[in-house]
C-alpha cells in the first residue's frame, strides 16, 4: 500500500473587502502530499535517520521549515549559513530518492471568486479535492494500486469535515472513479512522523517558489520528485488554480 503524507502552506483567509495590499496573510495557499510505497519506508526512514544523527540532531528532533529558517527549536544556535545548508542537503536527499514522489496544488486566492460554494471558495477544501484527485490517478497507474491519505496535526482541530469531505468524493467525485484511496483521512503529529516532516519541508518550498517565483536551489532539488505522466508534471504532479 502507497501512503501520502500531507501538509501544508499558507494560510486559507481572505482579506475583508478584497483588500490585498496591505494584508498581512498569504497570496498563495498550498498542499503537498509525500508519497512513498510501505515496504520502502523503512530503509527511507533509516536514511533520514542517519541524516539527521550526521547533522548534530537527535532521532527524535522535528524538523521543520520553519523553524530551519528561523534558527528555532531544534536549529536554535546554527547560524543562517548552517540553516541554509541543511535546508538544500535535506532536499537533495529528498530530489535523489526515486521512492519518494510528490503532488502539489497550489491555490492563487486573488483569483479566488468567492461566489461560489464553499467547496469551491475555501483553499483547504478546494486543495484536498485536487490533491486526492490526482493521488487517485498516481495510484491508477501503479502496480499497487490501494493507498492511504495521513495529513498532519494542523488538520486535526477540523478533522472530522476533511474526513467527511473525503468520504463524499471518494463517493461521488466523477475524477476518483475507479477509487484507490482508502476511505477516511488518517492523521500523525509531526514530531511523531518523520514523513509528516518531509511534507512539511516540502510545501515549504513549494509555497515559497509558488510567491516569489526564484527557483531557489532547494526547489529545483525537490521539482524531479513531482509526478509526471508522458513527461508533464502541470496538471500531474502539480496543480495551479485557478
Amino acid at each position: 500500500m502507497h501512503m501520502m503524507f500531507v501538509d501544508e502552506s499558507g494560510d486559507p483567509g481572505y482579506p475583508r473587502k478584497g483588500k490585498w495590499s496591505g494584508w498581512g496573510g498569504s497570496i498563495q495557499y498550498v498542499r503537498v502530499g509525500a508519497i512513498i510505497h510501505g515496504w520502502k519506508w523503512k530503509t527511507w526512514n533509516e536514511r533520514l535517520l542517519t541524516f539527521k544523527q550526521r547533522n548534530g540532531l537527535t532521532w527524535d528532533d522535528e524538523i521543520k521549515a520553519s523553524d530551519i529558517r528561523r534558527g528555532k527549536n531544534a536549529f536554535i544556535g546554527w547560524d543562517k549559513s548552517r540553516r541554509d545548508q541543511f535546508l538544500l542537503d535535506l532536499t537533495t536527499l529528498i530530489g535523489q530518492n526515486r521512492d519518494i514522489t510528490l503532488i502539489g496544488v497550489a491555490i492563487d486566492k486573488r483569483k479566488v471568486k468567492l461566489t461560489g460554494s464553499m467547496r469551491i471558495t475555501q483553499p483547504e477544501v478546494r486543495s484536498l479535492e485536487f490533491l486526492l484527485e490526482r493521488y487517485n490517478f498516481f495510484l491508477d497507474n501503479q502496480n499497487d494500486k490501494s493507498g492511504i491519505a495521513i495529513l498532519d496535526p494542523v488538520e486535526e482541530s477540523r478533522g472530522d469535515n476533511l474526513r467527511r469531505f473525503q468520504s463524499y468524493l471518494l463517493a461521488k467525485s466523477l475524477h476518483l472513479r475507479p477509487v484507490h484511496i482508502v476511505e477516511g483521512a488518517f492523521f500523525a503529529k509531526s514530531h511523531t512522523s518523520n514523513m509528516i516532516q518531509i511534507a512539511d519541508v516540502c510545501a515549504n518550498v513549494f509555497y515559497r517558489e509558488m510567491v516569489y517565483r526564484t527557483n531557489q536551489p532547494e526547489y529545483r532539488s525537490i521539482y524531479k520528485r513531482f509526478w509526471r505522466r508522458s513527461n508533464r508534471v502541470i496538471g500531474y504532479g502539480i496543480k495551479k488554480w485557478p
